[in-house]
């Protein structure tokens, strides 16, 4: 018997639905990055929550809630002082928008929004964590903290992603210090500047000459970005690899239990 080949047009149709939807939200994130977000989301347990640390005005917060939607249901717990730091102007109070856009985009019953610095939010934190995206405050000490602060709650087979981890010392020295070499983290892998990697206690050893690859690969895509004119040239440049590294997401959330 023949196998019929797979329609993805409507999974095309939607992500251009969310594309269009996030694209008029004020932001910093490609097209490739928003579905690698929809793609972790996409197949994130539901036992386990998403939590973003930063969202800004949504545009991140939309392509998570719409995966988590289309997935199984995991809720994303969207992380921000929304005012008073080094990003906002004087009186500027972003969560006014962020709700806006959130109820624009009809996703608003997947989020909960907490107005809250990340050390504030993580005080007495007892939920698991299926994936753990942190794009807030890029500076290196900032970074280091959002990461050791909620990683510790992220399960056994999730997921952390860093946003801007070629571009920014912060995110990058995070990338390099803990993702790279703490034996706990395989699966490590990147599309645009978004850098990821899957938390197991005990990685196979093909998981680690995988990752070890994977860093390989990671430094070249890193030293090709750095003497791109455009920071988004790069896309076009690895478009094939970041490709074929976002098809392959949702198959390392395959479980014995689905």
């Amino acid at each position: 018997m023949t196998e019929r080949p797979r329609d993805d047009s409507g999974k095309k149709h939607e992500l251009d639905d969310i594309e269009r939807i996030a694209s008029r939200v004020p932001g910093w994130l490609s097209r490739l990055e928003g579905e690698l977000l929809y793609s972790l989301a996409l197949g994130a347990p539901a036992h386990g929550c998403i939590v973003e640390i930063g969202s800004w005005q949504g545009k991140s917060t939309i392509w998570l809630a719409a995966g988590a939607r289309s997935g199984r249901g995991a809720r994303v717990i969207a992380v921000d002082p929304h005012r008073d730091t080094r990003f906002h102007a004087d009186g500027e109070d972003t969560e006014v928008a962020l709700r806006k856009n959130l109820a624009a985009a009809g996703l608003s019953h997947q989020i909960d929004v907490v107005v809250a610095t990340s050390e504030r939010a993580v005080e007495g934190w007892k939920q698991p964590i299926s994936l753990l995206w942190i794009d807030g405050d890029h500076e290196y000490e900032s970074v280091k903290r959002d990461f050791l602060l909620w990683e510790k709650h992220v399960v056994e087979g999730g997921m952390v992603a860093l946003h801007d981890t070629l571009y920014w010392e912060g995110p990058a020295r995070v990338v390099s210090e803990f993702l790279q070499p703490l034996r706990r983290y395989s699966d490590l892998s990147f599309v645009d500047t978004i850098t990821f990697a899957t938390k197991r206690q005990d990685p196979t050893l093909a998981q680690l000459l995988s990752k070890r690859k994977a860093i390989l690969h990671r430094h070249v895509y890193a030293v090709r970005a750095a003497a791109a004119p455009d920071p988004f040239h790069v896309a076009t440049l690895f478009d094939g690899l970041a490709r074929l590294r976002r098809i392959r997401v949702p198959l390392r959330w395959r479980s014995p239990d689905r």
